[in-house]
């Protein structure tokens, strides 16, 4: 019966990204860059850009997300897009933290106001964060904004290693505050994607799930949780 009831919707939402909700792993350097832009008290002066990057599913729109919400939370004046956003018309934004995701997939026009809102943030002693699928100085892009997105500090974002995944998981689950078996976590492992990003969210959901509904995390609700997760995904 447990396993044929419609699950709420919100327990599929993912939560918002932050430090706190992020696997670590090889990550700490990263962690850590994150956590002193995010603090406008931080006495270390930013270079003018950062990179993040590395491939798909290691965390790099997660960390930048919880860069745009925990400087905001901290006081500090913050934008963020992506390249599949609208950006504004005027470039000379008032930010001190520029955040874009993706931007090696920048359109020309994107490129172009990218170009001249760093250097106005830049003058005005902010910095530009952005995030990219390989190191800035392989992007498709102008040789001058390749160039200033370079100029700075540049972080390869670091999976998990495979064989690693079963032990980063218990982990996270650890930090959320409830215990997941190894036959539950062989079952994940097993029948999920194998990118810690979306193995994260669906042990999120299934902490939210088994808290609601009273029940331990088993084999039988992740595998109904799943099952409507593919279900809600095709239509």
């Amino acid at each position: 019966m447990h396993g044929t009831a419609q699950i709420p919707f919100e327990f599929f939402t993912p939560e918002a990204p932050d430090l706190e909700n992020f696997v670590v792993g090889d990550n700490v350097e990263a962690v850590s860059l994150i956590a002193s832009l995010a603090n406008a008290r931080s006495a270390s002066k930013p270079h003018a850009a950062y990179v993040l990057w590395g491939g798909p599913g290691v965390g790099k729109s997660h960390l930048l997300s919880a860069l745009a919400s925990a400087a905001q939370l901290s006081g500090l004046r913050v934008m963020q897009l992506s390249a599949a956003s609208e950006f504004p018309d005027d470039a000379f934004v008032d930010a001190d933290v520029l955040c874009v995701d993706d931007a090696d997939r920048l359109s020309i026009a994107q490129q172009g106001w990218l170009f001249t809102a760093f250097n106005h943030v830049a003058q005005s002693g902010g910095c530009t964060v952005t995030t990219g699928s390989s190191a800035p100085g392989l992007w498709p892009m102008r040789d001058d904004i390749r160039t200033r997105m370079g100029s700075g500090l540049a972080l390869e974002i670091l999976p998990i290693p495979q064989d690693g995944l079963a032990q980063a998981l218990s982990h996270y689950a650890a930090t959320r505050g409830f215990s997941v078996s190894q036959e539950v976590l062989s079952y994940l492992l097993s029948h999920a994607q194998r990118d810690l990003t979306s193995l994260c969210k669906t042990l999120a959901g299934l902490d939210r799930m088994s808290l609601a509904q009273k029940r331990a995390v088993t084999i039988p609700l992740l595998r109904a949780y799943m099952t409507q997760s593919r279900d809600m995904h095709r239509s």
